[in-house]
């Protein structure tokens, strides 16, 4: 009989008064050796416990309970031991696979799905930079319109990226770039590409023109001072009309350039797509009065093809409904209300996720950006409030008072000669 058996016996008194009085020795003696165990917090051989008994003196009970002990304590530490071991397995697989995808949700994630289509022959979807790239360049960065970014999640808020041009014009070369996002810091390997264009591009861009007036009203010819200098009244990189068109006699023929054209007039959209085809241009970006004073806010704008980069993307179509190329047709903005309903999608689209703006504004302190940094909302990385642009537009429409494309001399010089044109500069292609 096993002492396990003996002690069961015991409990239901079925043993006899020697046999019950054996049983409680050994359990006094029990209790003794675990208290010693505590005290010494160790485990020692059985032996060096309760001491050897004299040759022959342990009774075969004693001996049971020795090893079901010994076997007892060892289970216990095996038990011990897997836990301890299932504890640090699962924290190992949490740092591995858990940690690095939480700490990219604490951080701007390029990668995200900002939106996705499908159809009965077809689905795609949208990475979040793609997207933010595609707003981003089209408002601010004419001439380098870009929509397709390549992103490699390495956890921990670390992403490589590439972003590609996937349509070249002018003969130009494809030039992708690359870079890496580090926590919401990004750093491009070439963001020379990237720079807006000077504040004052457009004639507009000075301080004082009044929108209800014409520049040729506004501007004075230069004045001859006594000192022997001269006080300039036009501001912007183009100079005067006259300045303006000698240097464009300079240019070489036959070579592309981009120009920033500026308006004599501030043109509500219509009248300024009319222009257009009478000129035969469309491929150009127009650059939007979003104020009063069209000098507070340079420097924003949209294509007139906006779906010009030959992606497909996708959105939330409800909240921004005209905001890029959907997949159905080329989009051209042939009239005010398209103009209205796409350059206010792209604005709500900026508000709604500055995050990538405010990387390129801080990280590359572009200049035409920092016209949203003054608006006192526009402080953080949260959701923006940007309506007093959308309602400025509601309630004049799209003022349109430049553009910019890329053209030969032979081209720039007959919209310099136009009498809706007040000056054209010129800068190298990109």
């Amino acid at each position: 009989m096993t002492f396990r058996e003996l002690l069961n016996r015991y409990k239901a008194g079925e043993l006899g008064p020697e046999q019950a009085k054996e049983v409680e020795e050994v359990i006094d003696r029990e209790d003794a050796l675990l208290e010693y165990l505590s005290e010494r917090d160790v485990l020692p051989e059985l032996d060096e416990i309760v001491g050897s008994a004299p040759d022959g003196a342990e009774s075969e009970m004693e001996k049971k309970f020795q090893r079901e002990l010994k076997r007892g304590i060892r289970r216990a530490f095996i038990r011990l031991g897997v836990c301890v071991g299932a504890v640090l397995l699962a924290i190992l697989l949490l740092a591995l696979f858990v940690l690095p995808q939480a700490v990219d949700l604490l951080y701007y994630d390029p990668g995200e799905t900002a939106g996705s289509y499908e159809t009965e022959s077809f689905s795609y979807s949208t990475n979040r930079m793609s997207l933010d790239m595609a707003v981003y360049s089209e408002l601010f960065l004419p001439g380098v319109y870009r929509e397709n970014v390549s992103v490699v999640d390495h956890g921990y808020g670390e992403y490589d990226v590439l972003v590609i041009q996937n349509v070249s014009y002018a003969g130009r070369p494809m030039v992708d770039v690359g870079g890496h996002i580090s926590r919401g810091r990004l750093l491009l390997y070439d963001a020379n590409l990237f720079k807006a264009p000077v504040g004052n591009c457009f004639e507009w861009c000075i301080n004082f023109r009044d929108p209800d007036k014409s520049l040729s009203e506004q501007i004075k010819p230069p004045v001859e001072l006594g000192d022997g200098t001269t006080e300039l009244y036009a501001m912007g990189i183009a100079g005067y009309p006259e300045d303006a068109r000698e240097r464009l006699t300079e240019l070489q023929d036959g070579q592309i350039y981009q120009g920033f054209v500026t308006l004599d007039r501030v043109m509500d959209y219509d009248s300024f797509y009319a222009l257009l085809k009478e000129l035969g241009q469309t491929h150009i970006w127009c650059a939007v009065q979003l104020s009063d004073n069209p000098s507070e806010l340079v420097n924003w704008g949209f294509y007139v093809d906006y779906g010009q980069g030959g992606r497909v993307l996708a959105w939330l179509k409800d909240r921004y409904p005209a905001l890029k190329r959907d997949g159905e047709e080329l989009s051209i903005v042939e009239n005010g209300e398209m103009a209205k309903m796409h350059m206010q999608s792209l604005i709500r689209y900026l508000g709604d996720n500055p995050d990538f703006p405010n990387m390129m504004s801080r990280d590359y302190g572009y200049s035409g950006y920092t016209a949203v940094a003054e608006l006192p909302q526009f402080v953080s990385t949260k959701r923006q409030d940007l309506s007093p642009l959308i309602d400025y537009i509601d309630q004049h429409g799209v003022q349109i008072y430049g553009f910019w494309l890329m053209a030969d001399k032979e081209t720039l010089l007959r919209l310099q000669d136009s009498p809706e044109v007040y000056s054209v500069a010129v800068e190298p292609l990109r």
